[in-house]
């Protein structure tokens, strides 16, 4: 098994990276590189990258070129000197905040709804496609994940394409669609472990944690080496059925956005290791001024790789706290900085009257296709009822199919069990923490528990 995964990787792997112009691999010797770093090390590079990308940037980008021209600067520019990116102006100048270097037409659109329910979306060359892959399989191996171990997915691609379905083959990919999931699929996911002979898990948490659940319900508990969190907030009763269901596996919970940023992960510390050489994550306060390492504020991320469109100073809509230096762990395996918490809300999930599951991304997965839908919330007032809140973006123009369209998806993934009333709203409120909520969930469940 291993000289095939060898042959894999050096010949399949290797082969697909020059047929595509890609640099998967290349990036993945990167990563382990940077890994081996000192903070010093580490620190000269985020800097490097932090100065080639903001003069890049002046140079190219014709939002930056407008703005730094009609003020008065002293050249270099500083990462303060650059105003905070929101979701709002992502949506507005998207094109302007294109390199001049790159053409639309060449260039792929990052979806986003997110978890606040704000859609925005960015474009990503091909290039730093498979760079980003790169970082993603590099943190899959910290769990101890190597090319073509059998893999288990919980994803929301409603349909597989071609190019993905060989992915999944060449892989050893096993792919769930996390859509909807009910008791009976799960139990029959729970045969394909042992058929499969799956050792490693990847998805939503709040996906696998309703797997989990199953498992211990029905004493199928299986052991897994790695669970690799992606996208939902991982939570501390998420964790315990993790480790109860799949036997103590290696939890690895990832931190990034579907506008291409991977900002940060877990390995040895209950803290998240910073991807320094690859973002810069500021933490502020409501007027845009740094807070002291721990103490809550929001998070704004930049790009250093992303060339073809910049996202500099990006307000995620997240709070997050920096690990002061002085309480670093001396026996940390890795020298990048440290985020001390990321601050998230419990993931509310809606059940139907036939007992299916509708996780956050079953909603964003159908949203993010209708940009005329600036945000959106959903709320469950009774087992066979939601409420679907929507703020109409004033940049598109809304065609009224757009609501009987999204009606026709929500019902074929909840079995046509829910009646749906949309309300157009001036204003969605955010949670006390200051991130809006996309499911308000008024009825009693366990599905958290």
């Amino acid at each position: 098994m291993i000289l095939f995964k060898n042959f894999f990787v050096k010949t399949v792997v290797n082969l697909g990276d020059k047929l595509l112009g890609a640099n998967y691999l290349k990036s993945l010797e990167e990563w382990n590189n940077y890994d081996k770093m000192s903070s010093h090390e580490l620190d000269k590079i985020q800097k490097e990258n932090l100065n080639k990308l903001l003069s890049h940037a002046v140079k190219t980008v014709p939002f930056y070129k407008n703005y730094f021209n009609s003020k008065e600067y002293k050249f270099p520019l500083s990462l303060a000197d650059f105003p905070v990116l929101t979701k709002e102006k992502l949506r507005e100048q998207k094109e302007s905040l294109v390199s001049e270097l790159f053409s639309l037409n060449n260039l792929q659109k990052n979806f986003s709804s997110g978890s606040s329910g704000i859609q925005s979306y960015s474009y990503t060359d091909k290039k730093y496609k498979f760079y980003l892959q790169g970082i993603h399989s590099h943190w899959y191996m910290w769990s101890g994940y190597r090319i073509g171990d059998p893999i288990l997915q919980f994803g929301i691609s409603p349909k597989r394409v071609f190019p993905k379905n060989l992915k999944d083959l060449f892989y050893s990919v096993h792919y769930l669609n996390s859509f909807t999931l009910n008791e009976n699929k799960l139990i029959e996911t729970a045969t394909v472990l042992k058929e499969k002979k799956i050792e490693y898990i990847i998805g939503y948490p709040s996906a696998i944690n309703e797997f989990a659940k199953v498992l211990i319900k029905y004493n199928l508990n299986y052991r897994i080496k790695g669970v690799i969190s992606l996208g939902d907030k991982l939570f501390p009763h998420f964790r315990k059925n993790f480790n109860d269901a799949f036997i103590n596996p290696k939890i690895i919970d990832t931190y990034g956005c579907a506008e291409g940023l991977l900002m940060a992960c877990t390995n040895d510390l209950d803290f998240y290791y910073i991807m320094s050489p690859n973002v810069e994550i500021e933490i502020v306060d409501d007027d845009e001024n740094p807070v002291s390492d721990g103490e809550i504020g929001n998070v704004l991320v930049t790009s250093l790789t992303s060339y073809s469109m910049p996202l500099i100073r990006y307000k995620l809509g997240d709070l997050a706290i920096k690990l002061p230096k002085e309480k670093y762990p001396k026996d940390r395996k890795f020298q990048y900085p440290i985020l001390e918490k990321i601050i998230g809300r419990e993931t509310d999930v809606v059940i139907t009257p036939n007992n299916k599951t509708l996780i956050v991304h079953s909603f964003t997965g159908i949203v993010e296709f209708y940009p005329e839908i600036k945000q959106f919330r959903i709320v469950q007032e009774s087992i066979d009822k939601i409420i679907f809140e929507y703020i109409i973006d004033a940049f598109f123009t809304f065609k009224i199919n757009v609501l009987s369209e999204i009606k026709e998806k929500i019902d074929l993934l909840s079995d046509n069990t829910l009646t749906i009333e949309f309300i157009e709203v001036d204003e969605i409120k955010p949670t006390p923490s200051g991130k809006p909520q996309i499911i308000e969930s008024k009825i009693k469940s366990n599905s958290l528990k």
